[in-house]
């Protein structure tokens, strides 16, 4: 199996191992023995650990600008609120098998790493911004962001809540009805 193995493969485990064990089960060790191979394998695609945790961080942060903007394609408001959350459905399931990086990998990561923190910190004002170029600067941009930090950090507790995420999707958009195009009740008189 060493052979078939590529950098994917390794980076889907590290993915996994840091979302269930935290950053110390991203080991060079830990991970070829699940992989089942010797650690040679792993120094054929990376050069040591830290280039790996590097690159681990390093798609998460892009994730934001590589993924979900280009998916968007310009659209604001409610209908992009809800293409929004349709992805962040899709998404969680992929975090969580390791297909793709994990908001509660990198939360916990940055709760032991004052650097990871730094940088977790700076991408979740992107992804804030991002909210409030989609949904306008309404107060309930931070309350929805809660939301999503909350049901990550649940998740980490309590896995089987992961499965409530589409319905708590479906009530977030509850906070941000279509709306009604405004019409000047006004009369205008001559003064």
């Amino acid at each position: 199996m060493g052979k078939d193995l590529n950098r994917d493969d390794w980076l889907k485990a590290a993915r996994l191992a840091l979302l269930t064990g935290g950053v110390e089960a991203v080991r060079v060790e830990k991970l070829a023995r699940n992989l089942r191979v010797t650690k040679g394998s792993f120094y054929w695609h990376f050069k040591d650990r830290e280039e790996l945790l590097a690159l681990l961080l390093r798609e998460w942060e892009e994730e934001l600008l590589k993924d979900i903007i280009p998916r968007l394609k310009g659209r604001r408001g409610p209908e992009a609120l809800r293409l929004l959350l349709r992805l962040m459905v899709a998404r969680v399931p992929l975090g969580e098998e390791g297909i793709l990086p994990s908001d509660a990998a990198m939360f916990t990561w940055a709760s032991v790493s004052p650097v990871v923190a730094q940088r977790v910190n700076q991408a979740e004002r992107k992804r804030i911004h991002l909210l409030k170029t989609i949904i306008g600067r309404s107060p309930h941009v931070e309350l929805l962001y809660l939301v999503w930090v909350g049901f990550v950090a649940r998740g980490q507790r309590d896995p089987d809540s992961r499965k409530r995420f589409p319905q708590i999707a479906r009530m977030m958009l509850d906070l941000f009805p279509p709306r009604k195009p405004r019409r000047d009740k006004r009369v205008r008189t001559k003064a």
